[in-house]
């Protein structure tokens, strides 16, 4: 997600890859994970400009039930292990093209030659 404020209610063990220009505030939510936003396609870097958002924060989280100077229990940062790699758009439509023309079965993609 990308915006200007994020705002998290009742999430329980999700994980969310945010570009953020303040910091998320959680509420009523456990084992939420953090990671940057990972989307991309054509043109990604100009529509973040013009939504001010093309600067990354590192902005995490604010979480309203935890004031104490420990980690809180309720988020933590998504290891880069665990993390999806960076999401194409374009790649993503030309695959969803190619299954709408029959061209991909059961998740696998055959080479045409």
């Amino acid at each position: 997600m990308a915006s200007h404020q994020i705002r998290i209610h009742q999430a329980k063990r999700c994980d969310f890859y945010l570009r953020v220009r303040s910091r998320p505030i959680i509420e009523d939510s456990d084992g939420v994970r953090f990671a940057p936003y990972c989307l991309k396609y054509e043109g990604i870097e100009k529509d973040l400009e013009e939504a001010n958002l093309g600067e990354e924060t590192r902005n995490w989280s604010n979480d309203f039930k935890w004031l104490r100077a420990v980690q809180s229990s309720n988020w933590s940062i998504l290891p880069e292990n665990e993390r999806a790699g960076t999401i194409d758009m374009e790649e993503q439509s030309e695959r969803r093209e190619m299954k709408n023309n029959g061209l991909e079965e059961s998740g696998q993609v055959w080479a045409l030659d």
